[in-house]
């Protein structure tokens, strides 16, 4: 009887399909920092080309608008059926404190319905200077209407994603794609 050499064994193939939603390329950056991490990690990224895609985790990226995903991101996540999928999102608010809080359980809620959240990470971004203008230009008892604190707060947004945001999204990464 003659000994067959050991088999190598091999790791079952990391990867991940990766849908992006960006308007003023806040999200296309922090997409950009958490697609490097994982690659570096050697995962592979595949980019969204359809619904449901056939990879089980899925990596989605968007920009938060009233509380929850960008319509294009929630539509892309409606179409999903039984994966994990982490999130990272930019917004004009703060990404600590009770509105960011919200809009994690929003988030989370509208994945948990067909799918695993692995997690949902926040960060600030720039938002588009005409519709703060617009905003700034609303009567004063508009809900909307944006005042000198949220003018304060939208212009530090004008600093963000930054290189601390995008170090902090690809921790985040590294720490659930394990």
């Amino acid at each position: 009887m003659t000994s067959q050499p050991d088999q190598p064994t091999s790791e079952p193939a990391m990867r991940a399909s990766m849908a992006i939603s960006s308007v003023t390329g806040n999200t296309a950056s922090i997409a950009q920092a958490v697609r490097s991490a994982a690659e570096e990690a050697g995962w592979t990224i595949n980019d969204v080309v359809g619904p449901n895609p056939p990879d089980d985790v899925v990596i989605v990226c968007f920009w938060c608008r009233k509380s929850t995903l960008d319509p294009k991101s929630l539509k892309f996540v409606e179409s999903c059926s039984g994966k994990r999928i982490l999130l990272f999102g930019t917004m004009g608010g703060c990404p600590v404190g009770a509105y960011a809080d919200r809009v994690r359980a929003n988030v989370t809620s509208k994945v948990c319905e067909r799918n695993e959240c692995l997690g949902v990470f926040l960060c600030q971004g720039k938002v588009n200077p005409e519709r703060i203008e617009m905003r700034r230009n609303l009567p004063e008892s508009d809900p909307h209407h944006l005042d000198d604190r949220g003018l304060a707060r939208l212009t530090e947004g004008l600093n963000h994603p930054d290189a601390t945001d995008m170090a902090n999204a690809r921790a985040f990464a590294l720490d659930y794609l394990h």
